[in-house]
């Protein structure tokens, strides 16, 4: 790799090839091919730079990764964040994904953040507060890394979309703004919900061990904290747009928790576009069941695969170019909206 002495010490070019991708533990086989040309052609360099502190003083759930192009400056920036079940997960496991791949082919700039994960010494609220801190550094050194901070979209499935849509429903209250950078914004531009949780009140029995170690007891103990973490009650039509992506056999989140939100959302005049999934699990690649006996999942059960539903990828990509590329203030309505270029259409 080729260190460029303008940037920091710890940041290297890398060209996105499949030598590349073999390295990161992704061979071609792997990579799910998204469009007719998901691999990028001649030296489509990318600058990366992984574990950066977002904190002073914080530990490896509280670093990001970057990754931007620099064949262009000022590109939007796609902020993802794990799942996991808010115990466990981390920004490198799911950050080589397929479909954070094709964004970063497209040419947006991407990152990938921890949070601290869920436990005695870390209960709800300090995952919102460190995505939000997360959000705040990104902004705060967007001129030295080279994208535009006015266009920030945020993706996340799972315990993630629920994180995403946190920041989306909260865009503008500073309730869980703290520490550091505290000049600059947590605001988002766009949201990409895959299969989250909106409303903690309600039953989800697959997730009773979650939700001891993300609130400290149960929910029904912890009533203020539930429902301080449910996105639906935090719904407000000024809120930016979100895409909400549900699977109805889910069996860990279930299928109501996007029914709600969206109900919310439609109420209060709210911009989203929901693509529900029939027959969906919980994952975008292959179904898992809950296995009660052992407290675990299974996988293949479920349902299946989110991406099994070829609308699923187009309407992602669609609805960040909608929102992100093209800046555009009008309500974006799926695969049947004005396509727009992307940021390698330059």
């Amino acid at each position: 790799m080729l260190i460029n002495p303008t940037w920091p010490s710890k940041l290297f070019f890398v060209l996105l090839t499949s030598a590349v991708l073999g390295a990161a533990g992704i061979g071609r086989a792997q990579v799910r091919t998204v469009t007719q040309q998901p691999y990028p052609t001649g030296g489509n360099s990318v600058a990366v730079v992984w574990n950066v502190p977002y904190v002073s003083g914080g530990g490896p759930q509280q670093q990001l990764d970057l990754y931007v192009p620099t064949e262009h400056k000022n590109e939007p920036l796609i902020v993802y964040v794990h799942g996991g079940g808010w115990e466990h997960g981390d920004k490198m496991g799911d950050s080589w994904n397929p479909d954070n791949l094709q964004l970063l082919w497209d040419g947006y700039a991407m990152a990938s953040i921890n949070y601290r994960l869920a436990g005695p010494a870390a209960v709800w609220p300090v995952q919102i507060q460190d995505c939000k801190a997360a959000l705040r550094w990104l902004r705060a050194h967007a001129e030295q890394y080279g994208y535009d901070p006015n266009r920030i979209g945020v993706i996340g499935e799972s315990a993630g979309g629920h994180l995403v849509a946190m920041l989306g429903v909260t865009n503008g209250d500073k309730a869980f703004d703290v520490g550091e950078n505290l000049n600059v914004s947590s605001e988002v531009t766009c949201v990409v919900d895959l299969f989250g949780v909106s409303d903690f009140t309600l039953p989800m029995p697959a997730l009773v061990t979650n939700l001891k170690a993300l609130f400290g007891g149960p929910p029904s103990e912890r009533p203020e904290l539930a429902r301080s973490a449910s996105p639906v009650n935090y719904v407000h039509a000024s809120q930016p747009p979100m895409l909400v992506v549900h699977g109805t056999a889910d069996k860990l989140v279930p299928y109501l928790q996007a029914e709600v939100l969206v109900e919310a959302m439609e109420k209060a005049g709210a911009p989203f576009y929901f693509h529900s999934v029939v027959g969906g699990g919980h994952n975008p690649y292959f179904g898992l069941t809950y296995n009660a006996g052992a407290n675990d999942f299974d996988a293949g059960g479920g349902g299946i695969g989110l991406f099994e539903d070829r609308a699923v990828e187009p309407l992602i990509f669609g609805f960040f170019r909608h929102y992100l590329w093209a800046g555009r203030k009008d309500t974006f309505t799926g695969l049947g909206s004005s396509p727009v270029p992307g940021p390698r259409d330059h």
